[in-house]
Parts: C-alpha cells; sequence; structure tokens
C-alpha cells in the first residue's frame, strides 16, 4: 500500500459536481462514491488565504500563527519548521514530490522532488529532469512575454519524448492546435506535470508521493465568468474570452483523466485536497505585471539592491544587503500613485533586507496613463509600454476546501486544514 497526494489548489468542487450531473467528469464521479469529499476550514482573515500559506499548512499542520510563512519562497528560509515530507522520509519511507507548493527540498534521499516554479530550492532528479525543470520555470515566470530560450524549448522537446507516452501525443497536438485560446497554456502545462509525475511514480513506486496542480486555479481567477455553470451576472469582454467558450471544462477534464489514470494503481491510497477554494468575483479588476522588473525599478531610482524575482501574477521580490537600503526603496515605491484617478500602484511587505511587492493597481490602462511620485515628483508617462496584461479577475479565495480520498476517512464532515497533515500520515501507516 502507498499514498498519493494531489493537489488541486483552489479547485471549487461546485462545478466538478455541476459538470458530472451534465454527464462529464465520470472519474470524478466515481472517485466521489467511496467518500464524499469533506470541507477543510483554514484562515479567518482574508489576507492570509494565499495558497502559499494554506499549502504550508497541510505540509506542517500549522496554522499561519503557528508556521508564520506569509510569502512564496519564504519556506528555505524557516529551516526549524518541520515539513510533512522530511517526517514521512524518517519514518523510513519513500518519499516522491512534483511541484510541491512553497515547499523545501530537505530530504536525503528522495526518489524525486521536482520544485514549484517560484520557490529557490534544490532539483533531486536526472539531468533531464532538471533542465525540463528549468524550462518550465522559465516558461510559468515569462508567462505575460513571448520571449523564450531557444535552448529551453529544446529540452522541454526532449522532455516531453521522455516522459509522455505516445497514446498521449495525440491530446497534446489538438491542445496545442488551439494554443491562441484562453487558459490553453495553464492545460499544456499541467498535462506535463501530470504525464511527468504519473512516469516518475511509476518508475520509482514511492510509498508517499505528490503533485500539484495549479493551472486549474489560474483557469478559476482568470476566467470563470465563461464556466457554463457560473450564474452570476458579470461577463468577460469577448476580445478577452469568447462568449460561449468554456475553459475550466478542458482543465478539469484533464484533471479527471488524470484521476482515471492514477487509480487503477493497485494498492495505493489517493487523497485529493485543495487547500482553498475559489467563489465568483463581483467586480471587474485588472491584473497588471511589469515586463521588466529589473528596468522598472532602476526606473524609478531604486538602485542599490541584490536581485528582484519575479513571482505569481503581478508579484515580485526585491532583496537587498542592508534594512537601510530595503527601507530607502519601500519609500520609493510606496509613493507612486496613478495621475488619473489617484489609485495607489503598489503595496509593499518590508521584511528589513526584502521587499515583497504587489501591483495592486486594477483598473484597465492605456498609453495615456502615467504614475508620479508623491516622493520626489517623478513622472512615469505612458505607464503601459512597461507592464504586460495579465488577466481580469473572475475568482476569488474563499477559505473553505475540500478533501476526497479513495478510501473512508474516519472524521467529520467538516475539519480543520491543519488536520489533514495527520490524516495523510495515517494513510501512510497501512504501509
Amino acid at each position: 500500500m502507498k499514498t498519493i497526494l494531489v493537489g488541486l489548489n483552489e479547485i471549487n468542487f461546485n462545478y466538478i459536481k455541476y459538470y458530472i450531473d451534465k454527464g462529464l467528469l465520470p472519474n470524478f464521479k466515481e472517485f466521489f462514491k467511496t467518500q464524499q469529499p469533506i470541507l477543510t476550514e483554514s484562515e479567518n482573515k482574508y489576507e492570509l488565504l494565499e495558497p502559499w500559506i494554506q499549502w504550508v499548512t497541510i505540509y506542517t499542520g500549522k496554522s499561519f500563527d503557528e508556521h508564520q510563512v506569509f510569502r512564496l519562497g519564504d519556506i528555505v528560509d524557516k529551516k526549524n519548521l518541520s515539513q510533512i515530507f522530511e517526517e514521512i522520509e524518517n519514518n523510513q519511507n519513500t518519499v516522491g514530490l512534483v511541484s510541491p507548493f512553497n515547499a523545501d527540498n530537505r530530504l536525503n534521499n528522495p526518489a524525486f522532488f521536482v520544485p514549484d516554479p517560484w520557490t529557490k530550492t534544490k532539483v533531486s532528479g536526472s539531468f533531464i529532469l532538471k533542465k525540463v525543470y528549468q524550462s518550465v520555470a522559465e516558461l510559468v515566470n515569462n508567462n505575460t512575454q513571448s520571449k523564450f530560450n531557444f535552448t529551453s524549448l529544446i529540452y522541454l522537446a526532449i522532455g516531453f519524448i521522455k516522459y509522455v507516452p505516445f497514446l498521449r501525443w495525440l491530446h497534446y497536438f489538438k491542445t496545442i492546435s488551439k494554443i491562441r485560446m484562453p487558459g490553453i497554456k495553464a492545460v499544456i502545462l499541467d498535462s506535463l506535470l501530470i504525464d511527468i509525475f504519473i512516469k516518475l511514480e511509476k518508475n520509482h513506486s514511492p510509498d508517499f508521493s505528490h503533485i500539484f496542480l495549479n493551472s486549474g486555479a489560474h483557469i478559476q481567477h482568470h476566467y470563470l465568468f465563461n464556466s457554463n455553470g457560473y450564474k452570476g451576472h458579470l461577463q468577460n469582454p469577448n476580445w478577452y474570452c469568447p462568449k460561449g467558450y468554456d475553459p475550466l471544462i478542458n482543465i478539469l477534464t484533464e484533471y479527471d483523466n488524470m484521476i482515471g489514470r492514477i487509480s487503477k494503481s493497485k494498492n495505493t491510497n489517493i487523497l485529493l485536497t485543495t487547500g482553498l477554494n475559489q467563489v465568483p468575483h463581483e467586480h471587474l479588476t485588472y491584473y497588471w505585471r511589469l515586463k521588466n522588473h529589473d528596468d522598472f525599478i532602476r526606473k524609478i531610482n531604486i538602485k542599490s539592491y541584490r536581485n528582484v524575482l519575479p513571482r505569481m501574477s503581478r508579484d515580485f521580490l526585491i532583496n537587498f544587503d542592508s534594512p537601510e537600503e530595503a527601507l530607502s526603496s519601500n519609500k520609493i515605491l510606496d509613493s507612486y500613485y496613478s495621475c488619473e484617478d489617484e489609485q495607489k500602484f503598489f503595496k509593499i511587505d518590508n521584511r528589513k533586507n526584502s521587499l515583497f511587492v504587489e501591483l495592486i493597481y486594477s483598473d484597465d490602462i492605456t498609453e495615456e496613463n502615467s504614475i508620479y511620485s508623491k516622493l520626489d515628483g517623478n513622472v512615469i508617462k505612458n505607464i503601459k509600454q512597461y507592464l504586460s496584461f495579465v488577466a481580469i479577475k473572475n475568482g476569488e479565495h474563499n477559505g473553505i476546501g475540500y478533501l476526497a480520498s479513495n478510501f473512508q476517512l474516519n472524521c467529520n464532515s467538516k475539519i480543520k486544514l491543519t488536520e489533514v497533515k495527520n490524516i495523510i500520515l495515517e494513510s501512510l501507516k497501512k504501509l
């Protein structure tokens, strides 16, 4: 007996049930027959409803107040914070992980460890696996731009041949043929991660394996209004996502296929969990991302910094050599407002030697728009030239998540998210 933990980040199971009722997603339907999904409850404050916080809670069994991991990537600096992976390995069980979210690779001898694209930790695996990871990370962190390293493309092709079953090639060719449609790149990414995971899991057969998948969260976040299951009054512009096109069913169909494939494994406990879920957003909110973070922060006269690291969507991290440099830069970033409507442009979290920055301006931006500094009067005209349009917000975080399994869970119908860790450990006691 072995255990597979599948992270379907932020997926709203009400939409899965909607599509099941329409005769779709047969593997989800079969999976839910054994154990109806139970609800998980996380943080009460909305600012704490971020997946990089909730998944650390799952991995540690600790609430935010206990683990204090607030940023994506923070886990690497908290070496004293024990993760479930080391605990499982210390119990003489083998571990294999693909894209565990905001997790640090501290394992002594993992079967494989492929980090998420944003957390700076080591990759454990073959040379090709490491190169495929680097290519995927580059692709994800440049997702709003068309530039892509040719060498990375070569390694992705090699990884495709190595990890994707021949019978799945037609699926990829059909999907790639729709590459210009909303959400398709995200579907391709998770399809590749799934195939890599299944191949590695089959080859190494670890006692515990885990895959984290984020494309469903991305699609809900940006295209939920186009789901046939959405019954609200808002609509995406036709230029953004064509009316009548439903990106959500595309990714859920891919997840359904994965569940069917891993469910064929004998003597395997399977757990699905979401950490959070998303509910429909109630306003039209635009997301923007800097095209070139280094160029822009130098443009606003921030020069003394160690490096700048793009994070998910509109966020980025700037590291400094001293708290004084960070504070000075904090004041500069904090001083920028839109010339047109006086909306603040950035939100900053200062951690002495680093700034976690969110580009929070949420309205449409044209070539006529500018921003200015209330600190020194500096004006950046045509701010749009420095930005890439990311998306229109469709889904927002909700503190309730889901936990489902292919075996009976002896627990209440609603539990704290902190309890999921022990449920995982209990499933391994059957080894």
